[in-house]
């Protein structure tokens, strides 16, 4: 019994596997003899199903492998009443449904780009170049499917494939088919079965769409949307508490002779006021150490209670010539900050000491409400870190599924 007795052109015995050529119903002619199928199918022959509105009926079943290799898979042909033949592609648990262009209502011609193809202005990458073999088949179809001779090339923009077909190279006749990735969930529901009863997905499927892709691309987003907030947030609070400079000297130091060899008398800056209720203060101080060094304790103190904050920092740049090649290492200026400094009135007590006992200035720059763009960018880079993560596990999902080809983009070793 034919499922499409007006369509097939040629059959094969469901008994002894004949692969027969039919003139007309009372007449056919034996082909060749196939062997017999090493699986049983595991959709049903002539059953039907729907896929994207289209009803379609499975009619054939094939076993195929790749020429020169161990490489096997299984396809169903399936038909609809007036758009012709579909393919379902099956191979390690993959699924793939492949349809041309008499199928697809907007189908485009793909564009060659060399080792890639462009289709609908997404760039497909090459991924396979191989000659299928049918080394079984049961059911029927309308040409002559075992005895053509394929070169097939398979490119891919996961979840889709453009599939490649150069027929009877001689002649030159080129088809382009479209593949789209399908679950075993989506492939058990449209024919109504039992998921367990699909064969198991072995490794990632070549169009096989990538969860870790997905992952990288929202977090890229999410981040992205995250460092405008961190960066208006950090405008914001400099725009309601701006910078505002305390003090701005240069403050004459003398040695002090009875104080040690490296002491300087300590002096008393001019008082100034903070007006918000915390702020932080940052100290720059300078000096023209030459080959020296000079270091401070700065103690910032409060004018109605005495309470103290202190800080010390040092200063110290050489530079010479060693083998005929200059050096310096070194600052001769350092800065150091204070938080949470609350509001009130404040002067700073200053102990200063060199190893130069002729240095005879200190500069000291006091700001308050500095604007903290470390802090913004730990922030920012704290945030990049799941992103980064994401990257990594797609780019080894890639790697892994290009495994699987023999123009992978990744670098050997990589």
């Amino acid at each position: 019994m034919l499922y499409e007795p007006a369509k097939s052109e040629y059959v094969v015995c469901p008994f002894c596997f004949s692969y027969l050529h039919i003139f007309t119903r009372a007449e056919t002619r034996l082909n060749r003899k196939l062997e017999k199928p090493e699986k049983s199918p595991v959709l049903k022959l002539g059953s039907t199903t729907n896929v994207h509105g289209i009803d379609l009926k499975i009619i054939a079943y094939l076993e195929k492998k790749e020429a020169g290799t161990s490489y096997h898979w299984r396809e169903y042909i399936l038909t609809s009443h007036d758009q012709g033949y579909v393919t379902l592609s099956e191979f390690n648990g993959h699924w793939n449904f492949i349809a041309g262009e008499d199928f697809l209502p907007d189908y485009k011609q793909p564009v060659s780009y060399g080792v890639s193809i462009g289709y609908k202005d997404v760039e497909y990458k090459l991924f396979n170049r191989y000659t299928p073999v049918v080394t079984a088949m049961l059911g029927e179809v309308d040409w002559d499917v075992v005895n053509e001779k394929v070169k097939a090339t398979e490119y891919i923009a996961p979840p889709f494939m453009v599939v490649k077909e150069v027929i009877n190279k001689s002649e030159h006749l080129t088809n382009y088919y479209i593949g789209e990735y399908l679950t075993r969930d989506e492939i058990a529901k449209a024919f109504n079965l039992d998921k367990s009863s699909l064969p198991e997905q072995i490794g990632i499927g070549a169009n096989e769409p990538s969860k870790a892709f997905d992952r990288w691309t929202s977090s890229l987003k999410i981040t992205g949307i995250a460092i405008i907030a961190v960066l208006l947030l950090h405008l914001l609070f400099s725009a309601v508490k701006p910078e505002k400079e305390l003090i701005n000297d240069d403050f004459l130091i003398t040695y002090d002779a009875k104080g040690g060899a490296d002491a300087f008398k300590s002096f008393i800056t001019p008082s100034f006021a903070i007006d918000d209720e915390s702020s932080n203060i940052e100290f720059e101080i300078a000096s023209g150490v030459d080959n020296n060094w000079l270091e401070t304790t700065i103690v910032l103190v409060n004018e109605a209670d005495n309470r103290t904050w202190e800080v010390s920092k040092g200063i110290e740049y050489y530079h010479g010539v060693e083998d005929g090649e200059s050096w310096s290492e070194g600052s001769t200026k350092e800065s150091v900050l204070l938080s949470d400094i609350p509001k009130g009135k404040y002067h700073l007590n200053v102990y200063p000491s060199s190893g130069d006992v002729y240095r005879n200035n200190l500069y000291i720059r006091a700001t308050t409400n500095v604007s903290m763009f470390r802090n913004t960018l730990i922030t920012i880079l704290l945030l990049c870190i799941f992103p980064a993560i994401c990257w990594y596990l797609m780019r080894n999902y890639e790697k892994r599924r290009w495994n699987n080809s023999d123009f992978s983009p990744f670098v050997e070793g990589d």
